[in-house]
């Protein structure tokens, strides 16, 4: 099964998925706001875009949905009692209380951690961090959970890091924010850690990964100090919506895509990129001119929030919302990238519920690479084959809402509902009790 070295673990979309819009400086949960959203499409969509790639022999990862609501949240400010009681008691005090822990960010695995790989380690050990996921209430409430969680998924021989410290200005916000460069997989590579601006004066912005922070996760997943750079992300990307790095970049073993204006230095670039050059072999950098493609229609497009994956058989596949269809400009682009020897498939996958929310396909995955000798650390229970690819598809099409308007959120049923899924989500997986319900 494991020709790759590489595996894709995806959030799977859980049953409470809405539109918040509780995402500072995205502008697709901005713009969707409250709107009516499919719990149902949204994890079927995902659900197939994890099939294309089993389809094309890559082990398929997965990734629990949060238990949601929060209650352990809720209880935390104070508010008691039945479920009913508890949703509006919250919403009286602020609506927004009852978005937040009914919020299903955690679907963006991007965000869930930092993994590096054992080869570029000082004691050549696999280290992954859990993120602090800081700057916004709805996320601060994941790391606790999502470090339980890969403690089922990963055994003794892999280092989880727990999170940050959740303090101001050392916001962690993952993978999505993290580059690493290598020749192939699974041979030693460097890392750039992007960071945010560390004065970001816009009132629709929000620093989410600082410099300090991404030092720290450097230094947790003791990678090697001469195996890390670090970038600024330039002010106008974010100002334009790019919150994450991995809206205006993408890299994939030796190749790596990026805007010309997604970094704030051009020089610094520039000295990291011919460090690159004589560091690794083969690497080519592929820059997107603002006379081909530019910023704004980058960052609306999603054309880099995209999966750029090494195949079994040689060569990479491209993995694209099929949003980007829309865009002249960006199909013309990756026509001439197609040409490209490395880039031997370029694919198109519908995921426009986590478009709508603020996430492409990258969005949804975190990658993991192990080596031959490390594989057996993966516990086989959160990998997907065909029969729990059925399982998860008769239980989304029989037990998700196909509607889901801001207002269900105060819906008791729907908590009932959703502990319902996760609870048969946990018999599929074999976790056993994970969530803080099956313990009551």
């Amino acid at each position: 099964m494991f020709t790759n070295a590489e595996i894709n673990f995806d959030g799977l979309i859980g049953p409470s998925h809405n539109y918040g819009g509780l995402s500072l400086g995205n502008n697709a949960s901005q713009d969707n706001s409250k709107q009516v959203s499919s719990p149902k499409d949204a994890a079927l969509q995902g659900l197939k875009k994890m099939k294309l790639l089993m389809k094309e022999s890559i082990p398929q990862g997965i990734f629990l949905p949060h238990e949601r609501p929060h209650l352990k949240g809720f209880n935390k400010l104070g508010f008691t009692g039945n479920i009913e009681k508890v949703l509006n008691d919250a919403y009286a005090v602020n609506p927004n209380l009852v978005s937040c822990f009914y919020s299903a960010s955690s679907m963006w695995a991007a965000n869930a951690a930092t993994f590096s790989p054992s080869m570029d380690n000082i004691d050549n050990a696999i280290h992954i961090t859990v993120a602090n996921l800081n700057s916004m209430m709805h996320r601060s409430i994941e790391p606790k959970f999502t470090y339980k969680m890969l403690k089922r998924i990963l055994n003794k021989k892999v280092n989880i890091n727990k999170s940050l410290l959740n303090l101001p200005n050392i916001g962690d916000e993952g993978a999505a924010n993290h580059i690493r460069i290598a020749e192939r997989h699974n041979v030693p590579g460097y890392q750039i850690f992007v960071y945010s601006s560390e004065n970001i004066s816009h009132a629709k912005t929000i620093e989410r990964q600082s410099l300090i922070g991404s030092k720290l996760i450097a230094r947790k997943n003791c990678v090697e100090d001469q195996r890390v750079f670090y970038l600024q992300q330039s002010n106008k990307a974010i100002r334009y919506g790019s919150f994450h790095n991995d809206i205006v970049s993408t890299a994939n073993e030796n190749i790596f895509i990026y805007h010309e204006e997604a970094f704030e230095s051009t020089q610094e670039l520039k000295v990291i990129l011919a460090k690159l050059k004589k560091l690794v072999p083969n690497f080519k950098p592929i820059k997107i001119l603002n006379s081909e493609i530019d910023l704004q229609t980058i960052v609306s497009s999603y054309l880099l929030n995209s999966q750029l994956i090494s195949l079994p058989s040689g060569g990479m596949m491209f993995l694209l919302p099929s949003e980007v269809k829309q865009y002249p400009n960006c199909m013309q682009w990756l026509e001439k990238i197609s040409a490209e020897e490395e880039i031997k498939k370029i694919k198109f996958i519908d995921v426009k519920q986590s478009m709508r929310n603020g996430g492409g396909p990258a969005c949804l995955r975190l990658r993991m690479i192990f080596n031959e000798n490390e594989i057996s650390s993966v516990n086989k229970n959160f990998l997907l084959d065909d029969n729990k690819i059925d399982l998860l598809t008769n239980l989304i099409e029989n037990k998700y809402r196909d509607r889901l308007q801001p207002d269900d959120l105060l819906d008791p049923n729907l908590a009932d509902e959703s502990l319902e899924i996760l609870d048969a989500l946990t018999k599929i997986f074999k976790t056993g009790s994970i969530y803080n319900f099956q313990k009551i």
